[in-house]
């Protein structure tokens, strides 16, 4: 089937004034249902006929129709994560946006506009950004609001787990955007009416995450999966405060075989897991490999984290090395959000802060036993310490949304030169230069909201 690029995805769905990533139109208590085939009556006017596109408020307010919302916003998490091939709101997923900035994933295509995320030369007028940005706020602001009516109409709030996932996804949402971001995301919705964010630095938005987290743990309905879900969401917006012994004491219970997934079919393409659609189908993403001088070798290490295979050049581009990352094996292949091994590394994270380096290795060492991989010895001092907890990081946690965050915080939190820890210098391809940016930016549109500039936007710093 053809699979729409960045550039050419158009938005398909109704929306409202351009603010905080225009709010879906069909969110919040009124929703699109399909159309069903009818005959109409006679009647003396057609202004007595009955609508029969749209669901009322009133008729959400049950316990179905909650359930239909939290599904909903299931799928939209899914959507802005990890992206869509087609249908309402196609486009790009911030994980694979994050790994061509970062040093993840090399951009095996030709369109300008797309090339430069992989550049790190971002303009927030390429519209090619916008509905990413959108469908992330769609995201969080669809969790919440199927939160609230789950409360709202369930004889138990307190004991239906959907509740505490929804403020989690909520939560993991504002993390991911404080992570990718530069430093000034506002949040704001439209309905009931239209709230202007402002904007919040990384460490607000984390605050944010955690009041969101606070309401998972209430709601968590006694479920391990979704108290270890919110524990590891704790840990990582912690972690990204510096706040490492609070991390480590958030994740201390969490099983290191916890896993929490998004979810594809192909039942259709907008449930399609798109980097599978890039990477095995289009040629678009490449598994990088020293990407820029400094980036990792993630293509040729031979590590079961990632595994790759090389399969020649780029069809798309006919030039880009492309190594397929193998535990993308469908378009219905699940993407990894939250871990027992993100736990792991958490912890020996904060006993390196803490200058416990037996603990830190065996930490280490006992994660890695788990994927047969041999132990690594100390590397005797402490910059090299922190490459390796960085190096045991990125390959635990490749392909999920964290590794530029954490390269943003080996240079706000370790004092890292920025051209030693990001992809510098020459391009693969092109004969271009790499940019500076440190960081997403916001996109233009939402300039129109009046507590928003473009210049707040500081994507030249971590």
């Amino acid at each position: 089937m053809a699979t729409m690029t960045s550039e050419t995805m158009t938005d398909e769905r109704n929306t409202d004034m351009n603010t905080n990533g225009r709010q879906r139109k069909t969110r919040g208590w009124t929703i699109a249902a399909l159309t069903l085939a009818a005959t109409l009556p006679a009647c003396d006017s057609l202004l007595d006929v009955a609508d029969p596109d749209i669901i009322e408020p009133d008729q959400l307010r049950t316990l179905q129709g909650a359930s239909a919302l939290y599904n909903g916003a299931i799928g939209e998490f899914a959507l802005a994560k990890d992206g869509a091939a087609g249908g309402p709101g196609s486009a790009l997923g911030l994980v694979q946006a994050m790994g061509w900035f970062s040093d993840e994933f090399k951009f095996g295509g030709t369109p300008p506009l797309t090339r430069a995320m992989d550049l790190r030369e971002m303009d927030p007028q390429n519209a090619s950004w916008d509905q990413m940005y959108q469908n992330l706020h769609v995201a969080r602001v669809a969790a919440e609001d199927a939160a609230a009516l789950l409360q709202e109409v369930s004889g138990n709030p307190g004991g239906d787990p959907r509740i505490g996932e929804l403020y989690a996804v909520s939560a993991a949402v504002h993390i991911l955007m404080g992570e990718a971001y530069c430093g000034a995301v506002p949040f704001g919705r439209t309905e009931p009416e239209i709230e202007y964010g402002t904007p919040l630095s990384t460490d607000q938005i984390m605050d944010r995450a955690m009041e969101r987290l606070n309401m998972a743990d209430q709601f968590s309905g006694g479920s391990a999966r979704i108290a270890n879900f919110a524990s590891v969401l704790r840990g990582r917006a912690l972690v990204n405060q510096g706040n490492h012994a609070a991390a480590a004491a958030a994740v201390a219970t969490v099983p290191t075989d916890f896993l929490y997934e998004t979810v594809h079919s192909t039942n259709s393409s907008r449930e399609e897991n798109f980097m599978y659609v890039d990477n095995w189908e289009l040629d678009r993403y490449s598994v990088s490999e020293n990407e820029g001088g400094n980036g990792l070798d993630f293509a040729t290490a031979g590590d079961p984290r990632v595994p790759t295979e090389y399969v020649g050049v780029s069809r798309f581009d006919s030039e880009t090395p492309m190594y397929r990352y193998l535990k993308l094996t469908s378009r219905a292949a699940p993407v990894e959000t939250a871990s027992g091994n993100e736990a792991r590394m958490i912890e020996a994270e904060a006993q390196l802060n803490n200058g416990d380096m037996a603990g830190w290795l065996a930490t280490i060492n006992a994660a890695r036993g788990t994927v047969g991989l041999d132990p690594v010895a100390d590397p005797g001092d402490q910059d090299a310490r922190v490459d390796l907890m960085f190096r045991e990081r990125a390959f635990w946690l490749f392909n999920t949304g964290h590794r530029l965050g954490d390269l943003r915080r080996l240079v706000r939190q370790y004092g890292r030169a920025a051209n030693t820890v990001y992809p510098w210098g020459p391009y693969h391809k092109d004969n271009l230069q790499r940019g500076t940016d440190l960081s997403l930016v916001i996109p233009g549109n939402e300039a129109n909201n009046p507590n928003y500039s473009l210049t707040d936007c500081r994507d030249g710093e971590a």
